[in-house]
């Protein structure tokens, strides 16, 4: 069991670490997107830099690379506590991906894939509330940070409330884990909020100051 779980984590890790918009961005403007913006690889900072379309690419991308891992290691393995190991190696992989320097995004997309491989009726409502805050407030940190601690309560109150098996707790801990993860990268944002100086959806896509060379 070791061994599968340590496969697990390092196959899921690698599919994790494919860098959705840094090739959007090398491949569409020969740009590395971190440098700027927000300084992340993820969909909302492409948006910024590479406009509406490549963004609803490399959101489905960022997502895939959370869903596709854990459903496979299901049809595998048919090991509920392997899947969520699964969905926390996709998920680190995404935010320090190995292919270019541990520099990645910030984990919001993928995380949704986890919980659509995990409930994915669960996902279905956190994207709809997801949509929601965009569309009213404009701020796609708001909804990042509102949306996967949403998706995380969701799962632990089902393994409360339906007298949960191991299995709804396993899932819960995901969603622990993908809410903390969130939070610290998402400091910023949070701090700018609160500041009234956060970048409403399509703003602060210019070029950011001491800006490291791509790679």
């Amino acid at each position: 069991m070791l061994l599968e779980f340590a496969a697990v984590i390092a196959i899921s890790y690698l599919v994790g670490s494919v860098p959705s918009g840094y090739i959007a961005g090398r491949v569409l403007k020969g740009i590395d997107v971190r440098d700027y913006g927000s300084g992340a690889t993820g969909a909302t900072n492409v948006m910024r830099t590479l406009g509406k379309g490549p963004f609803l690419a490399v959101l489905l991308a960022d997502a895939l690379k959370g869903y596709t891992p854990v459903l496979v290691t299901w049809f595998v393995f048919e090991s509920h506590d392997l899947q969520v190991a699964s969905g926390l190696a996709a998920v680190l992989g995404h935010d320090f991906p190995l292919y270019i320097g541990f520099r990645g995004g910030r984990g919001v997309a993928t995380s949704f894939g986890v919980y659509a491989a995990l409930a994915f009726p669960v996902s279905l409502g956190v994207v709809a509330v997801g949509v929601f805050i965009v569309l009213a407030f404009r701020y796609m940190s708001l909804m990042s940070i509102v949306t996967v601690p949403l998706g995380a309560l969701v799962l632990l109150l089902l393994a409360v409330f339906e007298g949960g098996d191991h299995y709804t707790y396993t899932k819960a801990v995901f969603g622990a884990f993908a809410t903390a993860l969130v939070l610290i990268r998402h400091a910023g944002n949070i701090r700018r909020l609160i500041m009234g100086t956060e970048p409403k959806v399509g703003g602060g896509g210019g070029r950011r100051e001491a800006a490291p060379s791509g790679g």
